[in-house]
């Protein structure tokens, strides 16, 4: 268990009760209600008995259709092969996932940092070494570092945009590059957007996966309870 560090939310919670006044600026909950066509669609759901039998692991085929769908359109993410989908109890289950697929015990993860501590505790439980990468003054990546960072035990590099802590959103040409660099070192690049819909003012989100030809280098994560509020539905 030495790759699992003390939950840090509860341990902020605690410093916030005992400062009152504080405002905390940690939890990406969002302030926006699950669309009621979901809530509807979920009582319906429920109601049916074979819902409540074992299912196809990587996720109804509904419930992937959708999905492959609004990658579509809304990410310009076109998927064809029916495999490429997987529905996982949250997006950190899925990079949980995605790492134990990946790697060896011994292999290298690339962050770039401030980081999103679930993922060096994902990458430590797998028994893998994290590798640091300092991002510029403005929180935005330095492709030059992180490909000066690649080792042969290296297995991925980890982007999140908008990012988590910082909420810095990566313009399209540095996540390209990242993922260019991805190719020529022959490792992944996973990309995690659960926050694709927190964007402001001129800044615009962008999924690497919508590269032509990046689905054998690419993986990308996405978080049901950010885009659409539910953080109780759990989709099997």
């Amino acid at each position: 268990m030495d790759g699992v560090q003390t939950p840090i939310i509860p341990v902020v919670g605690q410093l916030i009760k005992a400062n009152p006044g504080t405002i905390s600026l940690g939890q990406g909950v969002v302030s926006y209600e699950p669309p009621r066509e979901a809530i509807e669609s979920l009582s319906l759901f429920l109601a049916n008995p074979k819902n409540h039998q074992y299912q196809s692991v990587a996720g109804i085929p509904p419930l992937l259709a959708v999905i492959r769908q609004k990658l579509a359109e809304d990410n310009r993410v076109k998927i064809s092969d029916k495999q490429a989908i997987f529905v996982t109890a949250g997006s950190n289950m899925a990079f949980m996932n995605a790492i134990l697929a990946i790697t060896s015990p011994g292999d290298e993860i690339i962050l770039n940092t401030p980081f999103y501590f679930n993922h060096e505790m994902a990458i430590k439980m797998a028994n893998c070494q994290v590798i640091l990468v300092a991002t510029d003054k403005n929180y935005q990546l330095r492709p030059a570092a992180i490909e000066e960072a690649i080792t042969e035990k290296t297995k991925a590099v980890v982007t999140i945009s908008p990012n988590n802590p910082t909420g810095v959103v990566y313009p399209e040409n540095t996540l390209r590059e990242v993922n260019r660099i991805c190719q020529k070192k022959g490792i992944y690049h996973i990309h995690d957007e659960a926050y694709e819909y927190f964007t402001y003012n001129h800044a615009r989100h962008f999924s690497p996966a919508a590269i032509v030809g990046s689905e054998s280098w690419t993986i990308s994560l996405f978080s049901l309870s950010k885009a659409g509020s539910s953080l109780l539905v759990m989709v099997r």
